[in-house]
């Protein structure tokens, strides 16, 4: 899981290492590179494994193929996306693009979100969390338990 938030710079070659704890888990599920694209949400960049990106995809082939939406979604998440390799010393090198889109420069903010991250440049990553904490304190009556949690994960047991 994609977790906390770290800030890197980018190097003059518009290089950025990605978090060793995110590259562990790429690594964990045998992914070499992240693939990235602009979010809706906010002025950031999406990024995950190669799984993720199958899971959106499927969601999108699941509307009709003749819908507007869908054609929206397939020239915004697989059009706009990009898979960036890993190379030896844990760096990424995203389009310039890219860093137009979400303002970065000289740093990017890898913010984990579990099954995903997103990049941001740090100033506009404080201002966004900052807003989410608030809305998240609005609204913290809304994280109950699950009424049917699933079942514990018991292929690790020994019979």
């Amino acid at each position: 899981m994609f977790m906390g938030t770290h800030i890197k710079n980018v190097d003059a070659k518009g290089r950025v290492s990605v978090p060793v704890d995110f590259r562990n888990v790429l690594s964990e599920a045998k992914e070499s590179a992240v693939v990235c694209f602009p979010a809706f949400v906010g002025e950031c960049l999406e990024g995950a494994g190669q799984a993720y990106f199958e899971k959106m995809k499927a969601y999108i082939e699941d509307r009709d193929p003749y819908d507007e939406v869908r054609g929206a979604f397939e020239i915004s998440i697989i059009a706009d996306s990009f898979r960036l390799p890993i190379d030896r010393e844990g760096r990424i090198s995203p389009a310039q693009s890219f860093f137009d889109h979400a303002d970065i420069e000289d740093q990017v903010a890898f913010v984990g979100l579990g099954e995903k991250f997103q990049m941001w440049h740090p100033g506009k990553y404080e201002e966004h969390r900052m807003m989410a904490r608030e809305l998240a304190k609005q609204n913290r009556g809304l994280l109950k338990p699950r009424k049917n949690p699933p079942p514990p994960d018991r292929s690790d047991r020994e019979w």
